[in-house]
């Protein structure tokens, strides 16, 4: 349907509701988001969470509440450094125009820029803007003009007549004018490096205007943002990504009953996932793959994990893209039951050209986005690969079977860019993909032993010079993750030589950082006793950082990264007495442990040193959810002589959103503990319970009474009542509901309620 088809020929103004109507029609075609499968997923199930980037002096402020209420999901190491973000500190979409506006997104920003326009149209925001238009910033070189009412001519009216779509662009450059239009200014990273985009050009003087708008949301990746060009800031945020209940509400959405028990035990048993689901579209690969999951056996690395994914995207793609096999085309049923080395070998053409694309464009400045003049520039280099008699592909063939891969996406689906399809720009699945496959190129030269003639190739000598070459370089560390992951035998142990030779970080901590990830990825197909060494290396490290670079309350930064070995940290647990409390801290901030672990951090509670106790209970508190057999000591440890200990395992108790009846009645017990921080800490972690029996609820009435300040403020209850026969009470963590009250005592607990509402403060 064409935009204009909506507009009232007969009307000689055009009117908000025209502006509205045509851009509702043009915005239907592009608020789309499709999965790997190729289904069309609801924006509401793409959930984007932002948080706030603060300053300095501010993220040291909330530090240890940003350790204690920060997501359980950690996220992969970036190259994009970014701020720390106070993810407590989070905006709901809803509010993010509260005196506010948004500078910066990071994890599907594209998707934010989506949900926002669908907000608008469904009723937000309809008081402060009267229109919200969505512009990517690299289509600013389709373009040729370079004043607003042009842009949105060619952008939003490109349909219809002429002079009905001239009109459009001049009301609602005016509707700018006046402050009533909100503009979603995306990708500002993708347009300031490019040569059209140089100090002094008209694009970069028309970017200005852009950024200078009333109202202005900027999308941007860290990495390569400009701050020169920004008007002053009023808020920055960050998008973090899926929170714990995303991920469960993303698998119930996607999948069957039957496939979301299969990944949610995956994720719980393969800690490395962690770092993956919290980003849509990985966790979409990871679905899509459910029925490939392995479960039970040796964890999985993240190498065995994207090598899994791979092969069962390739499977799709080899129907789509009809695969021969013995002369005839395979169907899909063939295709499902090919082992993986055959599954490798039918799509070895694609395997190749992808991992030399992802290559080429990582020693191109990071190159995240091709043309298709590099595309088949690229092919082209691989054009002397093979016999030089036989051309089984040339270039433009190559080019649209890239295209049809899953991998391999267009990065403007705007049709009425103006752009041919040679203009178009596309991009690898995710960033992470762009580096396995530029993993498997480099690894493919590691491997052999004799030299490629091509251009487009490396020998191993050249290969091996670029890994000492660039192996402290952060764009390159989950590549040398999966080049670990990917080599085996002599190849291997000579890549890790690598890792070990010159040049070497003089100071040491990098270095074993990429150890550390580089090792936890080859354990298995490592020889035992270089395993051993390596081991040995990586705890000297860690001694040698807590010797000298310790601060009292915090673990080792080496042995926090979820890549350490946790059993070097465990195993240690029973032989270093002096450094017993760091390592407990160092597993603590960890954000998942084994059974073995936690089982230690339970044998710990006994321990003769009050401190490590304490460190043991507090590390305990650390973990979401634990299992009974670590409830169970914690509750014992409420009755321990040293107060700090019976005190951090009444915190580690609260952290736990619901307990057994047992851990209940002894924290209601320690609520008449002769020590008022213990008294405190039980209160607050009962107030955290979703449910409370009527006993529990009493006890903590009785608390408001506490002469000790910090016991009725720490309870920080906000209304107390009698609702459906239960006992209710608000707090800042939610409403607490005690089980059902006997009739005859409905009216003394009432009554009870009043007085002690009237003593402590509290409104009803």
């Amino acid at each position: 349907m064409d935009i204009c088809q909506e507009i009232r020929s007969s009307s000689s103004k055009s009117s908000l509701q025209d502006i509205q109507s045509a851009l509702k029609t043009y915005y239907a075609r592009h608020l789309s988001i499709l999965r790997v499968s190729g289904d069309e997923l609801d924006l509401e199930t793409c959930y984007v969470n932002l948080a706030i980037v603060e300053a300095p002096a501010q993220r040291e402020k909330e530090k240890q509440d940003l350790k204690e209420q920060a997501a359980v999901f950690h996220r992969i190491p970036s190259f994009e450094a970014v701020e720390r973000a106070n993810m407590q500190s989070s905006i709901p979409l809803e509010q993010l125009f509260d005196k506010r506006k948004l500078r910066r997104a990071r994890i599907g920003k594209t998707t934010l820029c989506k949900k926002l326009v669908l907000a608008h149209q469904t009723g937000l925001w309809r008081d402060r803007f009267d229109t919200v238009l969505w512009l990517p910033l690299r289509q600013l070189k389709a373009f040729k003009s370079r004043t607003l009412e042009g842009l949105l001519r060619k952008k939003f009216f490109a349909k219809g007549l002429d002079q009905e779509g001239a009109a459009l662009a001049r009301a609602l450059a005016t509707r700018a004018q006046k402050g009533k239009v909100l503009f979603i200014l995306d990708g500002l990273d993708e347009i300031v490096t490019d040569a059209q985009c140089n100090e002094g050009t008209a694009l970069q003087e028309f970017l200005r205007t852009l950024l200078e708008q009333q109202h202005v949301v900027i999308t941007s990746r860290p990495s390569g943002l400009d701050r020169k060009l920004l008007p002053s800031i009023d808020l920055e945020l960050e998008t973090v990504g899926f929170s714990q209940k995303n991920v469960q509400d993303f698998l119930v959405k996607v999948l069957k009953p039957e496939a979301v028990r299969t990944v949610q035990d995956f994720i719980k048993q393969t800690s490395l996932i962690w770092g993956l689901v919290n980003i849509s579209v990985q966790l979409d690969v990871i679905c899509f793959s459910w029925d490939s999951l392995p479960m039970g056996g040796p964890t999985i690395t993240m190498t065995g994990l994207y090598q899994l994914m791979v092969r069962k995207l390739w499977c799709k793609d080899a129907l789509r893209l009809k695969k021969v096999a013995g002369g005839k085309v395979l169907s899909e049923r063939e295709i499902n039951k090919l082992a993986p080395k055959y599954i490798d070998k039918i799509m070895a053409t694609e395997l190749q050209h992808l991992g030399y694309l992802a290559f080429k464009g990582m020693k191109n400045n990071h190159q995240i986005e091709f043309n298709e003049e590099a595309l088949l520039s690229a092919f082209e280099d691989l054009g002397e690969y093979g016999a030089a008699d036989k051309i089984d592909f040339l270039p433009p063939q190559l080019l649209e079977m890239m295209k049809q891969t899953s991998f391999f996406h267009r990065a403007d689906t705007d049709v009425d860019a103006g752009k041919s399809d040679s203009q178009q720009a596309w991009y690898f699945l995710h960033l992470t993909f762009q580096e396995y496959f530029a993993a498997t190129w480099i690894a493919q030269h590691l491997q052999v032993k004799q030299p490629y003639l091509s251009a487009g190739m490396m020998t191993v000598e050249q290969a091996k010079a670029f890994v000492q070459e660039h192996k402290y370089n952060p764009q390159y560390e989950i590549v040398w993750w999966m080049v670990a992951g990917l080599l085996d035998g002599e190849a291997l142990e000579e890549f890790f030589d690598l890792l070990q030779g010159s040049p070497r970080d003089l100071i040491g901590g990098r270095h074993q950082q990429i150890l550390t990830s580089c090792l936890n990825e080859a354990r298995a197909r490592l020889d035992t006793m270089v395993v051993t060494r390596l081991d040995a290396k990586l705890m000297k490290w860690l001694y040698f950082e807590i010797l000298t670079c310790h601060n009292e309350g915090h673990g080792s930064i080496l042995g926090c990264q979820a890549s350490f070995p946790e059993a070097l940290l465990v195993e240690d647990l029973g032989s270093v007495s002096s450094w017993k409390s760091i390592l407990l801290r160092t597993l603590g901030a960890r954000s998942t442990l084994s059974e073995s672990a936690l089982q230690s951090l339970v044998g710990a509670l006994k321990d003769e040193d009050a401190y490590v106790r304490q460190s043991a209970a507090s590390t305990l508190g650390n973990q979401s959810t634990l299992p009974e057999s670590a409830i169970q000591p914690l509750t014992g440890a409420l009755d321990y002589e040293n107060g700090f200990v019976r005190g951090s395992a009444a915190s580690a108790l609260g952290k736990q959103s619901t307990l057994p009846e047992s851990a209940i009645q002894s924290l209601i017990g320690a609520l008449k503990d002769e020590d008022g921080d213990v008294r405190s800490l039980a209160a607050s972690a009962l107030g955290k319970q979703s449910t409370l029996p009527e006993s529990a609820i009493q006890s903590l009435i009785g608390a408001l009474k506490d002469q000790n300040p910090t016991v009725r403020v720490c309870r920080r209850v906000l209304s107390l009542h009698v609702e459906d026969n239960k006992l209710c009470f608000y707090t800042e963590q939610g409403l607490v509901r005690s089980g059902p009250i006997e009739s005859d005592k409905e009216k003394i607990i009432t009554s009870t309620l009043k007085a002690v509402q009237h003593e402590a403060g509290i409104h009803a």
